[in-house]
């Protein structure tokens, strides 16, 4: 009886074990800090939150933006932030193929059109992957890499990954591991 009970609890640890494989869906609503569904659907969902320790930031739409350069409408959200040197608003949308959300716009430096960013993964992602890609930023070449550090199991479960940006000579420019968490978006930052 009790290799039986022993047996029975290896098999259903190494069944839930493999099953899980350290995979999940990460959805939009996890970066936007809206409501978490439970169909594994990226979509643009409604979004209206003021969030961060000293409540200075806040994410809204999806709105339509025309890119500056093409006139493409394309389906964004805004965040910004109240800091001291004013205010910085950046614009996101769904990029490289459904992987990840990403700036297309950003204020600062007397703002900047910004091609196939890369700044939340979306999608399927495994707990220590890395992805690479490569985009630009007011017409310079970047690579960004994101590794996922703590992924959850469940949906509604908080990520932590490091996100990496590099100029077009491979040099490291920025390098900070970002917290996000059901109904707050963006929980915790960690500039190395």
């Amino acid at each position: 009886m009790k290799i039986f009970l022993v047996l029975s609890i290896l098999f259903f640890v190494t069944f839930t074990s493999l099953g899980y494989g350290g995979e999940r869906f990460i959805p939009l609503e996890l970066f936007t800090g809206g409501e978490i569904r439970s169909d594994t659907e990226i979509k643009f969902t409604k979004a209206n939150l003021v969030f961060g320790d000293k409540k200075r930031k806040k994410i809204i739409g999806p709105e339509d933006w025309e890119h500056p350069n093409t006139g493409e409408k394309i389906k964004v959200y805004k965040r910004t932030r109240k800091g001291q040197s004013g205010l910085k608003t950046q614009l996101f949308t769904i990029t490289n193929d459904g992987q990840c959300i990403g700036r297309v716009w950003d204020s600062r430096r007397g703002g900047r059109v910004i091609k196939n960013g890369c700044k939340f993964p979306l999608g399927v992602w495994k707990e220590g992957e890395t992805r690479t890609f490569l985009g630009s930023s007011g017409g310079k070449t970047r690579k960004i890499e994101l590794k996922i550090l703590k992924l959850g199991k469940k949906q509604k479960d908080s990520i932590k990954f490091n996100w990496k940006l590099y100029d077009g000579s491979g040099k490291l420019m920025d390098n900070n591991d970002y917290t996000f968490s059901p109904g707050k978006a963006m929980s915790g930052l960690k500039d190395h």
